[in-house]
């Protein structure tokens, strides 16, 4: 999955409850996948039958550019994440992420702090991808034009923090807007593709997920990991141009996520 380097959804924060001191920069690096079990499994079960896909019906063509569709809104992925984030004063947080397929920024308000070790934190952080789940290594007919999708995401987590140890739990809500623009190869001579219909996706989805986390180590460098589990609903809107006629379609797809993240963090 690492490989595929898939465009998933932000789901995972690995972040303690505790933000980053005042004056002081946290650096993490982890690394995170989402299995492909649950909606995910799915959409990639359905991609593997469209490798048998002859030249297809309307209705056929259909049902392939809504499995298509729903892959770049919930696919199986795997990625890597370089995190900086910035106390800037006592409750107040500013952070900065890149992975192999987004970049994006946040912000955290401590919104308790309580001795010894009790803190809780919520954040906003907005993601925007430049690369999408490789459908066409699936289905060989789909070529994609482009791709655009922005992730907002409210993360509220509790937790214990200690100068060895920090644990946190709580729930998070992410939004995700994507566009997206492919082509379908639907009639084939002799291996050739001679017919190709243009298909534009527009669609979001929504991820009611909850995260628990833990992070071991001494008081400045710690082994964390954290567990992400969501509920998605995947809804999205198909124009397809075929033999000069406009057809539209939707996608109402539902089901869970999974997403386990490893890293390590510093604060500096």
């Amino acid at each position: 999955m690492l490989v595929l380097a898939g465009c998933s959804t932000s789901l995972t924060s690995l972040q303690p409850a505790r933000i980053t001191p005042a004056g002081h920069v946290s650096v993490t690096t982890s690394a995170q996948v989402t299995p492909p079990v649950g909606l995910p499994g799915e959409v990639r079960d359905e991609l593997e039958e469209l490798r048998g896909s002859g030249n297809p019906s309307a209705a056929r063509l259909r049902e392939i550019a809504a499995v298509a569709g729903a892959a770049l809104l919930a696919p199986p992925a795997g990625d890597g994440q370089l995190a900086m984030s910035a106390g800037l004063s006592k409750r107040l947080e500013l952070g900065a992420r890149v992975r192999s397929t987004s970049a994006g920024a946040g912000l955290r308000f401590q919104w308790l702090r309580r001795s010894p070790g009790i803190y809780g934190a919520i954040g906003l952080n907005v993601d925007g991808s430049f690369r999408a789940f490789p459908v066409e290594r699936f289905a060989s007919r789909v070529d994609l034009r482009s791709f655009r999708r922005l992730d907002v995401s409210i993360p509220l987590v509790v937790g214990y923090s200690r100068q060895h140890v920090h644990v946190w739990a709580g729930p998070k809500l992410v939004w995700s807007r994507a566009n997206a623009r492919f082509d379908y190869c639907s009639r084939r001579v002799d291996g050739e593709c001679v017919t190709e219909v243009p298909v534009t996706a527009r669609g979001h989805a929504l991820f009611t997920a909850g995260q628990l986390g833990v992070a071991v180590g001494s008081n400045r460098f710690w082994v964390a990991f954290e567990l992400t589990i969501a509920r998605a609903r995947v809804q999205a809107d198909l124009d397809l141009q075929m033999s000069g006629t406009a057809m539209e379609h939707e996608i109402d797809r539902r089901g869970r996520v999974l997403t386990p993240a490893l890293g390590l963090i510093l604060w500096i």
